[in-house]
């Protein structure tokens, strides 16, 4: 496990290393056209708003982890630090002070930092790239204990797709150093419930809304399921595939942002050939949006049910 050199993908200005000759970085500043992530690291204006979300909150928390003095990076933060998906984007970053430090009040705490009460032993400690960010599993459990079981198997199923050796019993494994912390009984529900396969934190996130349904209707939930289209050696990948019949796609808005409409435009034939393959081969195609996963009774299950109700149950070839 390796972290990337955040600072140098999105061109981080370290400040505190500027000299009084530095004037046309001052200038910048003044003029807007660098803006402070935090009070000593600045990024170019233009270049931050055009990152996705996701990397904005990347881009802060490793301005935070080149601004604190001792502090260690933490929680969602960290885990995004280390390149895996979260379930939402974090306003604060977490920061910890190790061994046990008793950070200073709230009022002096700088914009968008919390600091948390608890332990952050040495050996849970990584520095990379000149900031300290929070062990693998030391982070899980600050995760699991704030944020709850769904953000900690999407972080999970993020990591075990990025490094194939991070099997549920080495995972287990690495449990036996903290018996007592916080947060332990979440995590080990979260790495039973976790997958290899999983190809973004919505797909977790539906993956689990069905687990806790229980919809007796549900026989099977088979997760990134392989359909051969044929010659060349061609084939799909859905996201679900419920009871060898029912084909779930959780959609995103960023797959059809393209620089053209014939760019645009040729996605939309593209998506329109797979769903006429899974179609004129019987299967049934939801396409679901994020916030059709929203709320305890989300619109994606009604909509499943109604499927589950009108589709019939005959066992369907293809999938591979």
């Amino acid at each position: 496990m390796f972290m990337k050199n955040w600072g140098e993908k999105f061109g981080l200005i370290n400040l505190t290393r500027l000299r009084q000759t530095d004037r046309e970085i001052f200038k910048q500043l003044n003029e807007g056209i660098l803006l402070r992530l935090t009070a000593e690291v600045a990024i170019d204006a233009a270049k931050y708003e055009q990152l996705p979300p996701w990397e904005r909150a990347t881009a802060r928390a490793f301005a935070v982890g080149l601004t604190v003095d001792k502090a260690v990076i933490g929680g969602q933060a960290a885990a995004r630090l280390w390149g895996l998906h979260t379930l939402s984007i974090e306003n604060s970053v977490t920061c910890y002070l190790p061994d046990m430090g008793t950070p200073c009040s709230p009022k002096l705490w700088p914009k968008g930092v919390i600091y948390r009460y608890g332990r952050m032993d040495s050996q849970d400690i990584r520095e990379y790239h000149g900031i300290r960010v929070a062990s693998f599993t030391r982070f899980l459990l600050d995760i699991a204990y704030y944020d709850g079981l769904h953000a900690t198997v999407v972080v999970l199923d993020s990591a075990r797709r990025r490094w194939p050796k991070l099997t549920k019993d080495s995972l287990y494994d690495k449990l036996h150093e903290y018996p007592r912390y916080r947060g332990l009984t979440v995590l080990r529900q979260a790495i039973e419930l976790s997958v290899p396969n999983s190809d973004s934190a919505q797909e977790t996130r539906a993956r689990l809304i069905l687990h806790e349904a229980n919809l007796p209707e549900v026989t099977s939930i088979r997760p990134q399921v392989r359909f051969n289209r044929g010659k060349y050696g061609r084939y799909y990948v859905v996201d679900f595939l419920i009871n060898d019949r029912i084909i779930v796609e959780i959609d995103g808005r960023s797959k059809y942002k393209t620089d053209s409409s014939d760019q645009l435009e040729t996605a939309l034939l593209a998506e329109r050939d797979r769903e006429k393959f899974f179609t004129n081969h019987g299967y049934t195609v939801l396409r679901i949006e994020p916030n059709q996963l929203n709320g305890e009774d989300c619109e994606f299950l009604q909509i499943l049910r109604n499927t589950l109700l009108e589709t019939p149950s005959a066992r369907l070839p293809r999938s591979g």
